[in-house]
């Protein structure tokens, strides 16, 4: 009887996302092991984690009506794709932009504070609203629930965006629609911050300048953020997306971080002192200086990073400090962001998610919105609200993807031990253990459709022991090709590939 490839694997899928809520009823959890090590690495509800994919950043600005994300999460789930990156909002105008933008009713935007009368725009700082919470905390115990791990941006940097900000970043609704503006409060304790543009970047100076009230508030905004996500299994957090962009005097902002990051490791060892927080921050942007700081802090323990990645920082940094890198956005080693609503991006955003795989990197990120250079034509009428179902064949090599994924029988050992002697592709990664071994060739970066005759894989330097082992040749755009047994000698295999495009892997087992 012929068994559909997909069928089996949208199966698999399935019973991963139900063991998974399961395993959360346990409080299993996400977990770093071997903290300290270089093969540190995520696992959740016990087994190790590929988070990868995404919805939209704004799922947490928007009701069902600008943004339906329980279809984008459903969808999600039945493509093994379990990543949302994205932020609360910090700005009233962003809320109501993208709610416009997105065919939403301004009558179901909420806001993270309540306001001084309904529709005022005066925010009471010291008051948190409860509707806004509420519904924050059904998304999230939605996603949980779909297997979807959240990386939350706390605070969003870029939101601190005004007239004065140099090239096309400039922006009237992002400082001007600030919750923190003191045009947009009644808190006096933010009065320091305008009128003057300048002024707003004393926000992240308000531990060195002594602003105890402005600190305190922010101290509560993150104390707020862990209450309601703190018990949650598929949740880690990230102090500040974008600081780079919108910082002054850094010996100031470097107490202000400390101060904030241990905030929330306070708050969540208080709330759930039996199961650690995972904490980073976002070093984009940074010099390397300011990045090497904020690397080795304790109080982080991952490497976020949201500029270009490549597969070199990825290992490298993971070796020197010891904790897992995160290549937040899906921007490649050629400068370009990937996203699904672009159909002519499948082939770059799956090599990018396989090369980052290869890199040991479990946490990938993809882009839901218009990417700039790509094509704009034929696009949903919504850039976030629109249905995700068919639009990016991607979704198909997710599956296969996930497939691979959960085939892996020894992840926490495998290693950067092994290269490829001679064999096809501009890119070429190997990893391997006593036990297993992978090895992804792909045409180069922005390339695709590129045709690879038959030939010789040759791989050396595996770690593998001397033996007899199951071969798997996969294609990542449709799934296992062939499955035979292989001999490995001293760490040495030849392997006859046949032929292909664009991208293939061996997985020895």
């Amino acid at each position: 009887m012929k068994v559909d490839l997909t069928v089996l694997v949208r199966i698999g899928v399935m019973v991963t996302a139900l063991l998974g809520s399961a395993g959360a009823q346990a409080g299993e959890g996400l977990r770093l092991e071997k903290v300290g090590a270089e093969k540190v690495y995520f696992t959740h509800n016990g087994k190790p984690l590929l988070s990868f994919g995404g919805l939209s950043d704004f799922i947490f600005y928007a009701a069902e009506d600008a943004y339906d994300y329980k279809l984008w999460a459903d969808w999600a789930a039945e493509h093994g794709i379990n990543h949302v990156r994205a932020y609360p909002p910090l700005s009233f105008k962003h809320v109501e932009k993208l709610t416009r933008e997105n065919g939403g009713s301004l009558k179901n935007v909420l806001f993270p504070y309540e306001q001084t009368r309904p529709g005022s725009r005066q925010f009471d700082l010291t008051k948190f609203s409860a509707a806004y919470w509420r519904r924050f905390r059904r998304q999230c115990e939605y996603l949980q629930s779909k297997g979807i791990i959240i990386h939350l941006l706390m605070w969003n940097g870029w939101q601190l965006r005004a007239g004065d900000t140099p090239g096309r970043n400039k922006s009237d609704i992002d400082w001007g629609g600030h919750l923190f503006d003191p045009a947009n409060n009644v808190n006096s304790f933010t009065d320091h911050l305008g009128p003057d543009l300048n002024n707003r970047f004393r926000i992240y100076h308000t531990v060195a300048d002594k602003k105890r009230g402005l600190a305190n508030a922010q101290k509560a905004w993150f104390c707020k953020l862990v209450e309601v996500t703190a018990d949650l299994d598929n949740v880690y957090y990230d102090l500040v997306h974008e600081i780079k962009e919108h910082h002054r005097d850094w010996k100031k902002v470097q107490r202000w971080i400390k101060e904030m990051a241990l905030t929330v490791r306070n708050c969540h060892a208080r709330l759930q002192p039996d199961k650690p927080g995972i904490l980073g921050m976002d070093t984009g942007g940074l010099s390397e200086t300011q990045r090497d700081w904020m690397f080795r802090r304790p109080y982080f323990d991952l490497l976020i990073y949201g500029k270009k990645h490549t597969v070199g920082n990825a290992r490298q940094w993971r070796m020197k400090y010891k904790k897992p890198y995160i290549p937040q956005e899906s921007w490649d080693d050629n400068g370009q962001k990937y996203s699904y609503i672009h159909p002519e991006q499948r082939v770059h955003s799956r090599k990018y998610m396989w090369k980052f795989m290869m890199a040991k990197c479990q946490q990938m990120d993809l882009y839901m919105k218009p990417r700039i250079g790509f094509s704009s034509e034929n696009l949903p009428k919504h850039a976030h609200n629109y249905d995700p179902r068919g639009w990016n064949k991607f979704e198909d090599d997710a599956l296969v993807l996930r497939a691979f994924w959960n085939s892996l029988t020894d992840y926490p050992n495998l290693w950067f031990n092994g290269t490829v002697e001679s064999g096809p592709g501009s890119h070429q990664y190997v990893l391997s253990s006593n036990k297993e071994a992978v090895a992804y060739c792909s045409s180069a970066t922005a390339k695709e459709g590129v045709k690879f005759k038959g030939q010789t894989l040759r791989l050396k330097g595996l770690s593998l022991a001397d033996g007899t082992y199951t071969m798997d040749i996969i294609k990542p755009d449709s799934g296992v090709l062939s499955s035979r047994t292989v001999t490995v000698r001293r760490g040495a295999l030849p392997v006859k590939l046949p032929a292909f495009t664009d991208d293939i892997a061996v997985h020895l087992y």
